[in-house]
């Protein structure tokens, strides 16, 4: 009887050995599949470099991809479905061609193996899902060169708006922006950066010499600094060497954030960089 009992526990035993060894994971692995040490967009660069563009097929396919990278790297329960796009009309499902859904899956089932995924120091199954925009090389080409001219007159434009505003630009003060100007990290990092950077005056030091150097300047838009005035200097001496300090700290610093102005209010406001000048007590003490 004892041994009928052992029998059936070291059956249960086994059973459960097993189903635990082919779970499919989907989280909660110490280390995550990867391909050729890559994660991220390795599945749609492989397929794009792989990719035969089936005779009457769009030219992209956008789809939703899931598969298993089982313990020998090798891909399983691949599924291949239409991508749904949220528009104003509601949720919009473009169905993938069957020319174009067989060739991918021919790509995905000729794939080399995989790192598999492991746990515990053991090799794991593991189910991936991602988004693929499906397109040849030729198209990917040419969608790099449609990004790259596009960047280009994105940057010309703006230079262009930089030099404009600079010459003739209206520049603002306190309350007539929505976002003040700031230096990189807030105020705390101004202080900072000032603390680090300032040269006091040798003599001025010397003769414990203190002072107040009330510097304004111009932000512009590219977060770059201009006009520099000095306003105000409380020291008794040296006025010329604090004063010569101050300007030559506040060229130093690096670009700013500039001022923002609401130019609509929306559920995302649309903002527009505007020239601010900005004024900036530098003490010696």
């Amino acid at each position: 009887m004892n041994k009928v009992l052992l029998g059936l526990l070291a059956c249960v035993i086994t059973v459960s050995i097993q189903a635990q060894d082919n779970k499919i994971y989907t989280s909660n692995v110490d280390k995550l599949p990867v391909f050729n040490g890559k994660t991220g967009s390795v599945m749609n660069d492989y397929i794009i470099d792989n990719y035969r563009r089936p005779a009457g097929a769009p030219e992209k396919v956008e789809m939703e991809i899931s598969f298993v990278v089982e313990k020998n790297g090798k891909l399983s329960n691949i599924e291949i479905n239409a991508h749904q796009r949220i528009t104003s009309k509601g949720v919009e499902e473009r169905p993938v061609p069957p020319s174009v859904k067989k060739e991918v899956m021919r790509i995905l089932t000729a794939m080399p193996a995989w790192t598999p995924a492991s746990k515990n120091g053991k090799a794991v199954r593991y189910k991936e899902e991602t988004y693929v925009n499906v397109m040849d090389r030729e198209t990917k080409a040419k969608e790099a060169r449609e990004s790259a001219k596009e960047a280009k007159e994105m940057a010309e434009a703006r230079d262009k708006k930089i030099r404009e505003s600079k010459a003739n630009g209206k520049v603002y003060e306190d309350v007539y922006v929505d976002t003040r100007p700031f230096f990189p990290g807030g105020d705390a990092a101004l202080i900072s950066w000032i603390k680090a950077n300032i040269k006091y005056p040798a003599k001025a030091k010397e003769k414990g010499v203190t002072g107040r150097v009330v510097v304004t300047f111009i932000v512009e838009i590219d977060g770059s600094l201009s006009d520099i005035k000095i306003i105000r200097n409380t020291a008794p001496e040296f006025k010329a060497e604090f004063e010569a300090e101050a300007i030559r700290l506040v060229k130093a610093m690096p670009a700013w954030d500039p001022a923002k102005i609401i130019i609509e209010r929306t559920i995302i406001d649309r903002t527009e960089d505007v020239r601010y000048r900005y004024t900036c007590p530098i003490v010696f003490i």
